[in-house]
């Protein structure tokens, strides 16, 4: 069988069809959906991982962000409870308890219903376990601090005091003297 080499005019040809069926699909207003990302874990089950993002987003709840940023806080910890069995048996074990304070139903709960069993097992180490890595996991994502207004640290910039110290805009105005 004989490959064929391809010349500059064929690769030329190739990448503008390419640049311009991708400016059709811009143009167009195609999008990819923001569900179209799949949750990777190899320690949890896929029903322990769904369940314990759903258990994230209930405890730092922010409609205007996708699961995508909470499903990186699985995965991180899925990974965690690879190399630690204390983590693994933690989570499995809180999990567990979570869904018979629900009766098996915890997707089918309000939110002040989950928000009633998240405050009944706030002391708990498996609730306060999830909660401390998610502040440090959720928040510390440079990918999301622009849905909070974030722009970012400004050390590298020479502080706030010339940059964003009096940025904000929802206060009332002072009465000045």
């Amino acid at each position: 069988m004989e490959s064929k080499a391809f010349t500059r005019r064929d690769v030329l040809k190739m990448g503008s069809l390419t640049a311009a069926s991708a400016f059709a699909i811009t143009i167009a207003g195609i999008t990819v959906p923001t569900n179209s990302w799949a949750m990777t874990v190899s320690t949890l089950s896929n029903t322990q991982a769904k369940m314990l993002l759903s258990v994230c987003r209930s405890i730092y709840p922010h409609p205007n962000i996708d699961d995508l940023f909470y499903a990186a806080s699985v995965e991180s910890f899925d990974k965690q409870a690879a190399q630690s069995p204390d983590l693994h048996s933690l989570l499995v074990t809180g999990l567990d308890d979570i869904n018979q304070r629900s009766n098996g139903q915890w997707n089918a709960l309000s939110e002040n219903e989950k928000a009633a069993i998240l405050t009944a097992i706030s002391s708990t180490p498996f609730f306060q376990t999830v909660r401390g890595n998610m502040v440090v996991s959720l928040y510390d994502n440079p990918k999301i601090w622009p849905l909070f207004g974030y722009e970012g640290p400004s050390f590298t910039q020479g502080g706030y005091l010339h940059r964003g110290f009096d940025d904000i805009d929802w206060l009332p105005d002072a009465n000045k003297e």
